[in-house]
């Protein structure tokens, strides 16, 4: 497999947003008006958990709504690492997503993902472990494309690139974006880095399928 190229990857994924806005845009109704009206109540939460605070006597329906907001951005993901890599015609109208097996798989795994994401970047010094994590990520990608499960090979090399593309450089944005201090602003590029992960994740898989099936004939 080739190595990922990490400036033909970042004006890849600038020119699939620009080019499909609309589609991404419309890959995205669904799932925000699914999570727009959790999300006061996922805040709540959020503060609720801080350090000293009590425990609600309602927990239950306050993870009922954090799992809504969840179901929705998986929704978010699953749309666009589609139409990366299957084309505009792949997700249903308005991005609606309906629970499925494959979204099941999908959820769980980027559940555990997201646990292991969280353990590995909360420390400096466990940010090398990230790397064991991008296998995983891509195979979020697969299932979303109803891909049957296989090991994905990926260089550490490779690996080192994608991570530089889909972390570092939004997280320098939104740290810079901080010194704002601007809490709309702030969220605004917390959003956007979504959408940017979403494509160039989905973009560095389409171009390892590629490489693996040239090699493999």
């Amino acid at each position: 497999m080739t190595n990922i190229p990490i400036q033909k990857t970042i004006l890849a994924t600038l020119a699939f947003a620009f080019s499909n806005w609309k589609k991404l845009l419309e890959a995205s109704i669904f799932p925000i008006l699914l999570a727009l009206p959790f999300l006061p109540e996922l805040v709540h939460l959020l503060s609720m958990l801080k350090p000293g605070s009590e425990v609600p006597e309602n927990i239950s329906f306050h993870i009922s709504y954090f799992l809504m907001f969840i179901y929705a951005s998986m929704a978010i993901l699953m749309n666009i690492y589609r139409l990366v890599i299957l084309g505009n015609n792949s997700i249903n109208r308005f991005g609606f997503v309906l629970p499925s097996l494959r979204f099941g798989r999908f959820f769980l795994l980027a559940i555990l993902l997201g646990i292991g994401q969280a353990v590995t970047l909360a420390s400096i010094y466990l940010l090398p472990f990230y790397l064991l994590l991008i296998p995983l990520t891509l195979n979020l990608v697969s299932i979303a494309n109803d891909v049957p499960y296989k090991r994905i090979e990926v260089t550490w090399q490779a690996r080192l690139n994608i991570f530089l593309i889909n972390f570092i450089g939004p997280f320098i944005l939104i740290s810079l974006i901080g010194l704002i201090e601007n809490n709309y602003l702030d969220s605004l590029f917390s959003f956007i880095s979504i959408y940017w992960t979403s494509i160039s994740i989905a973009l560095c898989y389409k171009v390892i399928m590629v490489n693996s099936s040239t090699q493999s004939h």
